[in-house]
Order: structure tokens, then sequence, then C-alpha cells
């Protein structure tokens, strides 16, 4: 009499749904190429946040109080990728010129400094 190793079935369920793994997330990444591919293309709030990296609030402040360019369809915001990686760039080149207090301190200082 000749019994089967458990082992041996577990294992081969194991490699079914690793393969099966491989193939979802193959297509996934297929998908997320073909979407990034368009800089035309209009994001909702939640793949902006995704893009940006904060939270769907955040961006929605940074629509109202920080000037990212988006369009208000009835109650959603869409914002165009090109214009989002913009945004972001000259965002971030404003932080890097940006003075600081201790600058703007020394600035004032010499100007009403006493002779």
């Amino acid at each position: 009499m000749q019994t089967t190793n458990p082992f041996e079935l577990i294992i081969s369920r194991l490699d079914e749904l690793q393969i099966t793994v491989n193939i979802i997330s193959d297509r996934a990444q297929k998908e997320t190429t073909k979407q990034t591919a368009d800089p035309e293309r209009l994001l909702d709030l939640t793949e902006a946040a995704l893009i940006v990296r904060k939270p769907v609030g955040t961006v929605r402040h940074y629509i109202h109080h920080r000037n990212l360019p988006a369009t208000k369809i009835g109650k959603i915001y869409l914002i165009k990728l090109n214009e989002l990686l913009s945004w972001v760039d000259d965002f971030t080149k404003k932080d890097e010129t940006k003075e600081t207090a201790t600058d703007r301190m020394l600035e004032i200082r010499k100007r009403y400094k006493k002779s």
C-alpha cells in the first residue's frame, strides 16, 4: 500500500497560486504602463493623490489654496497628468528657492545697521 504525501498536494496548489499571482501582476503592470503613457490623461483626486503620495484631502487643499490646476465637473475634480507633474516641479522649485527666516532677518539687520 502506497500513501501519498500531503505536502506534495500543498506544494502543487501553492505553485498554481504563484502562477496565478504572476499572471495578475503582469496584467496590472501592463495596464499601469498604458495609463501613464498619455500625458493628457485626466486624473481624479484619488489617482492624483497616489501620484503625489498625499491623502485625497491634501490634494483638495492644494486645489483650493495652492493653485493646483483642476477642472470641476459636477462634484468631481479632474486634473491633467502633465499639468499635475509640472505643478509639482514648480512647487518643489519654489520650496528650494524660498528664503529662510534667518536669511530675511540678516538682510533686515544689514539694511538698518547703525553706522
